[in-house]
């Protein structure tokens, strides 16, 4: 898939691609009921599609982000990984299928070495899978001269058997604990800036320990939000919750309060798990994603 580039005032943001997969809405989104879906189906076909066995699906991109801005390059997550750097994830969610993420950061003409922050927006697996290379027994940072950004709450909640209590498998000790072995991992715990330009915010309730990225310069915003949306439906249906929300109703309280920040403010925003950009719109007192 092409990479697409949206500036933000002075600020570069470059999406990249690792990885797709279909996921079916009983599984993702299991107290939905399947004709709900339908008036999405109809305004996004792009977002959806159905798995080999027919079953209306989420189409689920692993996007990341590689963001320039004041001097500083930083990498939002690291997407889906291969079967090398995070070999359970890659069999269980890709289907045995590796992301693409160094082929696109190469396609897009960077460099993993040019990396000086890799921002991970929260810790479950399918936004660390790049975060460690292993070659011949060694293993080593994908990005070795960043420093690697995620929040305190979240390692707390991960480090301990819950990885594989609520995903099925292991996870945790092929992708984010060697960080801290290797010494580059930075644990935050509240509103951090990167540049002036770059603000790091907590975006709570998928993970107690999720965070967006705003960008603001010259004047325009834009928002890169992890997973608080999965998909534009979300958008709409703020209370829909998925499968995997550790806190359901935190998560909608952030869905709710991030589109109010994004329509004031016209942001234009990311949302990791579907491609490319959008911004808030309303029809009929409802809002809508509207792809840019």
């Amino acid at each position: 898939m092409p990479h697409s580039t949206l500036t933000v005032g002075n600020v570069e943001i470059t999406v990249l691609h690792d990885s797709e997969v279909a996921l079916p809405f009983s599984r993702t989104f299991p107290d939905v009921p399947p004709e709900a879906w339908t008036p999405y189906q109809e305004r996004y076909p792009e977002a959806y599609t159905k798995t080999a066995a027919g079953d209306d699906s989420l189409r689920v991109h692993f996007e990341c982000y590689l963001v320039r801005s004041q001097g500083r390059t930083l990498l939002v997550d690291t997407g889906l990984g291969n079967a090398t750097s995070n070999p359970s994830v890659v069999a269980n969610i890709g289907g045995g299928v590796d992301g693409v993420l160094l082929t696109e950061l190469h396609k897009a003409g960077f460099k993993a070495e040019e990396v000086d922050t890799v921002f991970l927006t929260h810790l479950h697996p399918d936004h660390v899978g790049w975060n460690v290379t292993r070659s011949e027994g060694n293993e080593a940072p994908t990005f070795p001269n960043a420093r690697y950004v995620a929040h305190e709450a979240d390692w707390a909640a991960f480090d301990t058997p819950k990885d594989s209590q609520i995903f099925g498998y292991d996870w945790w000790a092929e992708t984010v604990a060697p960080l801290r072995r290797l010494g580059a991992l930075d644990l935050i715990n509240g509103e951090t800036k990167f540049t002036g330009e770059l603000t790091v915010t907590p975006t709570p309730g998928h993970t107690p320990g999720s965070m967006s990225l705003i960008v603001d310069s010259g004047g325009e915003k834009a928002f890169m939000m992890g997973d608080v949306f999965h998909g534009p439906a979300q958008v709409t249906e703020t209370d829909w919750v998925f499968h995997y929300d550790m806190d359901p109703e935190t998560a909608g309280e952030t869905r709710l309060g991030m589109l109010d920040r994004a329509e004031q403010d016209n942001a234009a925003i990311a949302i990791c798990h579907h491609s490319g950009f959008g911004r808030v719109i309303r029809e009929n007192g409802q809002r809508y994603w509207q792809a840019l």
